[in-house]
């Protein structure tokens, strides 16, 4: 079990901290909230922000903060801030926490919603190489602050509001209540704080190896009859939010192949394998942080814990699939896996909707392994009809480059009507 070579993700303590709240700036993720979420004239408010740095490269962040020089009603508004800039230097794969104070002054008179604006860039000497997955990846087993710290972190509402369209202005409020307090004043400094940095990645790969066996007992439950329809529901809803409304066929392919993906797929395949896989090692990590988790029903584990990353394994192994099938030039490994990575960017939140994120290499792949991953009482054939008939509604949008995918695509559902008639499937 110790030979395992095993490069963990790096786990996600923002999402750990906000819940899953956050904005993606590629190489950089943050979350803006503000403690209290209400105060009064001479008493401070915490502007905070967490950073977590996604690359293995030290990056260099300048925060600019705006508060409002008056209220709704044109009256003033004064607020002593530290600094208006401020400059912080992350390490490779860090995520930090930083603490600003306000505080709202007289004559600003009492109200709602008074917005504070942080605007965050960053710069890194040179491109770096992803050290955490677009969703953010596991949580984490260890921390470099205290559980009481956390519990106060966790206690802030996060926000991932921007300004106007920005992408990188990011908008908090707090209110005023109708008291003044006495005014002494206090120190203000901002404060920066390391949560997390990479320098504890031994530890957690210990930690992950050690569940290694026990992330193995728990693969085998990842069966398709206890993870498809889960990922199906899955799929359909998550396609949607993001602006892609799939058809039937298109729902039950991609599900199909994502099942295929956690079932048995890794170790059909010729060059995979389930140790290898993302999902796995997130599945290691996982267990970890918290092995309650192995009792969680392996449905709600595979939508709810292991999903991106089975998307990405399933988009790598969707290539495999079909390479031997097409004549057309997939790229090496190298692009196959920013193609995976583009389409987990688009799934968090980043980029517009592209028909070719459902069909290549997904659908298609899932029209070669429909019988394999098949799950009772479904008809391997429902599923070739289905897409039939999404490509004949899909087909005035394949236009341009995307006409190769369109013929690719209608190329495997001919492939996929031999391999059901090979094995003599029935129609329904």
């Amino acid at each position: 079990m110790r030979n395992l070579e095993f490069e963990p993700l790096y786990p996600d303590v923002l999402g750990a901290i906000t819940g899953g709240t956050r904005i993606n700036l590629d190489s950089l993720q943050c979350a803006l909230g503000i403690f209290p979420g209400r105060t009064y004239l001479n008493q401070p408010v915490e502007i905070v922000l967490i950073l977590q740095n996604m690359v293995d490269q030290i990056m260099q962040v300048k925060v600019g903060f705006q508060t409002p020089a008056e209220d709704r009603k044109g009256r003033p508004v004064v607020i002593d801030i530290p600094k208006k800039t401020l400059t912080l230097g992350l390490r490779p794969g860090e995520v930090g926490v930083l603490r600003t104070p306000i505080v709202p002054r007289p004559p600003t008179q009492p109200g709602h919603r008074f917005p504070v604006r942080v605007a965050v860039r960053y710069r890194t000497p040179k491109p770096g190489q992803r050290v955490r997955p677009f969703s953010g990846g596991p949580p984490p087993s260890i921390l470099s602050i205290s559980s009481f710290k956390l519990q106060v972190l966790r206690d802030v509402q996060f926000s991932a509001e921007t300004w106007h369209q920005s992408t990188d202005v990011l908008t908090t409020y707090f209110d005023i209540a109708p008291r003044i307090m006495p005014d002494v004043r206090s120190d203000l400094r901002a404060r920066y704080e390391s949560l997390w940095t990479h320098e504890e990645i031994g530890s957690m790969l210990e930690q992950a190896l050690a569940r290694v066996e026990d992330a193995r007992r728990v693969a085998t439950g990842l069966t398709r009859t206890a993870v498809y329809p889960y990922l199906l529901d899955a799929i359909t809803e998550r396609f949607a939010a993001r602006g892609l409304p799939l058809h039937p066929g298109e729902a039950i392919a991609i599900a199909k192949m994502m099942t295929y993906t956690l079932d048995e797929g890794l170790e059909l395949e010729q060059g995979f394998s389930v140790e290898e896989s993302r999902w796995f090692k997130t599945l290691c990590q996982l267990l970890a942080y918290d092995e309650n988790l192995e009792d969680l029903p392996k449905g709600d584990l595979a939508t709810e814990y292991l999903f991106e990353a089975a998307l990405y394994d399933a988009i790598l192994l969707g290539f495999g699939v079909i390479e031997p099938r097409v004549r057309e030039d997939l790229g090496d490994h190298a692009e196959r896996v920013q193609y995976a990575n583009r389409v987990l960017s688009w799934m968090a939140g980043q980029g517009e909707p592209d028909l070719s994120y459902a069909y290549l290499p997904l659908i298609m792949g899932a029209v070669l392994v429909n019988e394999l991953a098949n799950v009772k009482p479904d008809n391997p054939w429902t599923m070739i009809d289905l897409l039939r008939e999404a490509l004949r509604g899909r087909a005035r949008l394949f236009t341009g480059e995307k006409v190769t995918i369109f013929n690719m695509t209608a190329d495997m559902l001919k492939i996929g009507d031999d391999m059901l008639r090979r094995a003599r499937v029935p129609r329904p």
